[in-house]
């Protein structure tokens, strides 16, 4: 084949293309923010470096170590007990360890900042009743935030354990038994050694979701990345120097996820069996059971009960119907704004994954890989990097009309829809990159083989073959996507248009406000909406796990 033949096939086939086209428009922020960092060398730079950065990086630090060490002990600990031993509740358990997850780090922080503070209703209460002069530690410190962060963050390495607890070949177990090893050896000299490359996948996940906040560190006063991009942008108008913040944020980010690949490298056994199975639980004495079921609810109760319950008090308390009025229409705004982003992603995740899939070869592979770098780049350097270039574009349009047609026109990108949904696809690319790649490498070559035999084309295969077979597996993509764009905060702060609010700014904006009661409308729409989500991602993972059975 020459060359020139081989360019054409390899680049210029259609679905390389767009599979390119995908991953150029996906890459935007991070081309903007390198583009800006060499062109637009803002000299405020050095001195704020000088000032704050080392301060920054202490306090991610420090939120990465500790908040590392509690999401392990609560998501290993838990996921070993309801996998290996049967105890009361167990299968409850199974389900009710996830449910932190609807709960959004900032709305924890609201309610356990107002459970903390000194002249809160508990304390004065247990004050009373107790008559001794106390108070609760103070929350709004950095150790409130590892707190926070690990009681809302744990069920990450929850889920990924516990899959890899379960896949775990059983002949490892079986030969820990041979040699006289009781449950906790097996778990601490064969699982956990197996299992390690899994779980530091899971702590990964909580430390990038911990980085990308910004209403928990804001709210309770500890300055990190984020907040520091927020205040340089919004509070400074300093655009420049936000976009070189971001660039730091982002290498420093980059850096965590080298070091993964690094590790991951050294990964040299398959801990997975061939055959998908039940694993057959251990049973339990009373005594060892109901410790083991007060292990389990620990975590649920600091993570989910604690805030839900404070939510529905504060719910009576604020009742009002123009409030309520208010939350629906923002309800709207979220659902609206969740649904076309999660159409977007999909879609556009289907074409990639599906290039790769018609076409693997390594310039395809490449566009994947990139295209998937979003969900590990926080939302504010996200923000930043797309605002960057269409601020520009909206000057250079601005400029062009009122030079050569003598007309005002207001900005056209910015503070729009469409750069809050970009935002969105960016951020969450990689939720649906992950989940329809393993969907399409469980349906055999062998049925696009039969389809080209039988006439059809490329794209109706995928529209009339795979998507039909994947298509489990694509609501259960779309609901994770959902959830996670309805808990989105970062993003959306500094990119949604002028007066349109979503649920979770207006649950931010009135803790700015000090309207703490008046958080629980919002917030309580949030959690049913994630917790409907992740009743239907268990079910849906109950039926995709028999199907394989």
């Amino acid at each position: 084949m020459s060359k020139k033949k081989f360019i054409i096939n390899n680049f210029f086939n259609p679905w390389v293309f767009f599979s390119f086209v995908i991953c150029l428009f996906i890459s935007i922020p991070i081309l903007s923010l390198m583009t800006n960092l060499f062109l637009n060398y803002a000299d405020s730079w050095t001195g704020f470096i000088k000032q704050n950065i080392g301060h920054y990086i202490f306090n991610s630090l420090t939120i990465i170590i500790f908040q590392s060490i509690f999401v392990i002990f609560f998501g290993v600990t838990t996921a070993w007990l309801v996998t290996i031993y049967n105890f009361p509740l167990k299968n409850f358990y199974k389900f009710a360890l996830l449910l932190p997850l609807s709960i959004p780090t900032y709305v924890a922080a609201i309610v356990y900042a107002d459970l903390f503070d000194y002249s809160s209703e508990v304390q004065t209460y247990l004050r009373n009743f107790l008559d001794i002069k106390f108070s609760f530690p103070n929350i709004r410190s950095l150790p409130g935030v590892i707190y926070i962060f690990s009681i809302t963050l744990y069920p990450y390495v929850y889920i990924i354990s516990r899959a890899a607890f379960t896949e775990v070949s059983k002949s490892y177990s079986d030969i820990g038994r041979t040699l006289g090893f009781n449950s906790i050896n097996i778990f601490f000299k064969i699982f956990l050694p197996l299992t390690s490359f899994a779980i530091i996948g899971g702590v990964i996940l909580s430390i990038l979701e911990s980085l990308n906040d910004f209403g928990t560190v804001q709210y309770l006063g500890v300055d990190t990345f984020t907040t520091a991009i927020y205040k340089t942008w919004i509070g400074l108008g300093e655009l420049k120097t936000a976009a070189q913040l971001s660039i730091f944020f982002l290498f420093f980010i980059l850096l965590i996820i080298f070091l993964q690949k690094k590790i991951f490298a050294l990964k040299k056994i398959n801990i997975n069996s061939n055959i998908i199975y039940e694993v057959k639980s251990l049973p339990t004495s009373k005594s060892k059971g109901l410790f083991f079921s007060i292990i389990c609810f620990i975590p649920i109760f600091l993570g989910f009960l604690i805030p839900l319950i404070f939510l529905i008090y504060w719910l009576f308390q604020s009742w009002d119907i123009n409030l309520v009025k208010i939350s629906l229409h923002n309800s709207l705004n979220t659902i609206i704004l969740a649904f076309i982003a999660c159409f977007f992603i999909i879609f556009l995740s289907l074409i990639v994954n599906y290039s790769t899939r018609i076409k693997r070869t390594h310039l395809n592979i490449f566009f994947k890989n990139i295209s998937s770098l979003g969900y590990a780049i926080p939302g504010s350097v996200i923000a930043i990097g797309i605002l960057v270039p269409f601020v520009f574009l909206d000057d250079f349009l601005i400029n062009f009309f009122e030079i050569n047609l003598d007309k005002n026109i207001k900005p056209f990108f910015s503070g729009s829809i469409f750069i809050l949904i970009f935002a969105y696809i960016v951020r969450f690319f990689t939720i649906s990159q992950t989940n329809i790649e393993n969907s399409f490498q469980r349906i055999p070559m062998s049925m696009d083989n039969a389809a080209n035999i039988l006439g059809q084309k490329s794209f109706f295969t995928l529209f009339k073959v795979h998507i039909p077979i994947m298509s489990m597996s694509l609501i259960l993509t779309s609901i994770l996507i959902f959830i996670e764009i309805i808990k989105e905060l970062s993003a959306t702060l500094l990119l949604r248009p002028f007066n349109f609010n979503t649920l979770s700014i207006q649950v931010y904006e009135y803790a700015s406000e000090e309207k703490i009661i008046e958080t629980s409308i919002p917030s309580l729409i949030i959690v049913v909406l994630s917790v409907i989500g992740i009743i239907f991602i268990s079910k849906i993972n109950k039926i995709l796990f028999l199907s394989e059975k």
